[in-house]
């Protein structure tokens, strides 16, 4: 009996240790996985933050590349003295602008090339499906891109720099492309990515914050839905410059200015960038500030100031003092978001997708002032010198997405002009749309509006969005 009852606890005792040890090893392979997971975001972090500057570099040597080029141009003008110098010139002139069209899309994929390498190096080592079939659509669409009588193979040769590009694959999607068949400023709320990301995370203060905390409550359907507005053709889809090329005089860049204020603008231009046959006496006599038969590289309308950088706004950020005025501008800013696919340890965990996206954009400044003389005069000009992260949550929710293929698909083919949405039950966007169309979900976000919107929105302080605060890892 006592040998039957030694052996009972011998037993009892080895299954006691069996449970410890598997306990520990469950222990240990959570703590595995926890560290892997901290890992790759801290990976995915660097990754999307080098893509970023990487790209927003490029938009740099591309706006300062433009900016010489029509310096060049205002030089080769006024050096020029008797009626056939000119003529020689203006063809110069036309040769340079040629040029300048080409540098607006090369330089940019330059940007999207070098983002990509910026991501295997830090640590990506799957491309992105979704994002390589984005870039493989845009080859085949790029004869949505009309030529131009300075480019006549415009279409070709863009798909030529876009599949050079991407041929080593596609690690960093572009997060802000703007793609020639559709825009993401398409004026109607079901083409602004944040407004889903609001009703899926049932962030209301996005309504409060956009002064539509009556939209919850007069919803009745979405009425007439427009067509998707087209994109300049004078920046390629990835990383554009923000640019556009302008047929026109000097003068027409800066309509608020009289002739001695462009006069003199350009001349300090000319005058900091040692373009010496640029004086008084020959800017005048070129008639280069009135002549509306040349073309220069300008500004687009993304070139604005911060507007939530600013405590005056009522949608700022929580920030406590205003942005500096030579950094008080945007347009021209790259945002990539990069993924990759956790495979947990433990069992029973099943995989999951991490994202992370970020934003950078180039600055330049003359004097402390942002390089756009505050919006006066759009003549893009050689003075980016420098390259930050900025804040997601500083541009429009309606800027970003574009890097995510369902979204695209939704906006293409679900969203219907102009009065209806198909709804496609696989498509996740669709899903939020017709929890959106349900009574109830709206009475949610009445009541909290009604009895929580103006404290708790403010203390907020602005974070709001897809893009907002902190929320960038998911």
């Amino acid at each position: 009996m006592a040998g039957r009852a030694r052996k009972s606890r011998e037993g009892q005792i080895a299954l006691v240790l069996a449970f410890m040890l598997f306990g520990l090893v469950l222990l240990t392979i959570v703590g595995v996985d926890s560290f892997l997971a901290a890992h790759r975001k801290n990976r995915m972090q660097n990754a999307g933050d080098a893509g970023a500057i990487a790209a927003a570099r490029w938009q740099g040597i591309t706006l300062n590349a433009l900016g010489a080029i029509n310096l060049a141009k205002i030089e080769a003008v006024c050096q020029a003295g008797d009626a056939e110098a000119q003529v020689t010139a203006q063809d110069v002139c036309k040769r340079l602008s040629a040029l300048q069209e080409r540098i607006a899309f090369a330089g940019p994929l330059m940007g999207f090339f070098a983002a990509q390498r910026a991501a295997v190096a830090n640590g990506i080592g799957a491309p992105d499906k979704g994002m390589g079939e984005i870039v493989d659509e845009c080859i085949r669409r790029s004869s949505l891109l009309l030529a131009t009588e300075l480019w006549p193979q415009k279409a070709a040769d863009y798909a030529t720099m876009l599949r050079g590009a991407a041929a080593d694959g596609v690690f960093c999607g572009a997060d802000n492309a703007q793609y020639f068949d559709y825009t993401p400023e398409g004026g109607h709320i079901l083409y602004n990515r944040g407004f889903y990301a609001a009703v899926e995370g049932r962030d209301w203060c996005w309504f409060y914050w956009r002064r539509m905390r009556d939209f919850p409550r007069n919803f009745s359907g979405w009425g007439s839905i427009p067509e998707p507005k087209p994109v300049s053709p004078d920046n390629p889809e990835f990383f554009g410059a923000d640019i556009r090329i302008r047929n026109c005089a000097l003068a027409d860049l800066a309509p608020i200015w009289n002739e001695d204020e462009l006069r003199g603008a350009v001349l300090d231009l000319a005058s900091r960038n040692d373009c010496l046959g640029v004086t008084d006496f020959t800017l005048r006599r070129s008639g280069v500030l009135t002549n509306s038969l040349m073309s220069w590289a300008a500004y687009n309308d993304e070139w604005h100031e911060w507007n939530r950088m600013h405590r005056s706004d009522e949608a700022r950020l929580p920030i406590v003092s205003d942005v500096k005025d030579k950094y008080d501008v945007q347009g021209a800013f790259a945002a990539t978001r990069v993924r990759q696919v956790l495979e947990p340890l433990t069992p029973g965990v099943g995989a999951r997708i991490n994202t992370w996206t970020a934003a950078a954009k180039p600055f330049g400044s003359i004097d402390e002032s942002t390089v756009t003389w505050d919006g006066c005069f759009a003549l893009v000009s050689p003075a980016f010198t420098d390259v930050r992260l900025t804040m997601l949550a500083a541009f429009p929710d309606s800027r970003f997405g574009m890097a995510d293929r369902d979204w695209l698909v939704h906006v293409r083919e679900h969203v219907l002009p102009p009065s209806s949405v198909k709804h496609v039950a696989e498509c996740p966007y669709c899903k939020i749309l017709k929890e959106w169309e349900k009574p109830a979900l709206r009475n949610v976000a009445v009541k909290w509006l009604d009895k929580n919107g103006d404290e708790q929105c403010r203390r907020s302080g602005g974070q709001h969005g897809d893009v907002g605060g902190t929320r960038i890892a998911h």
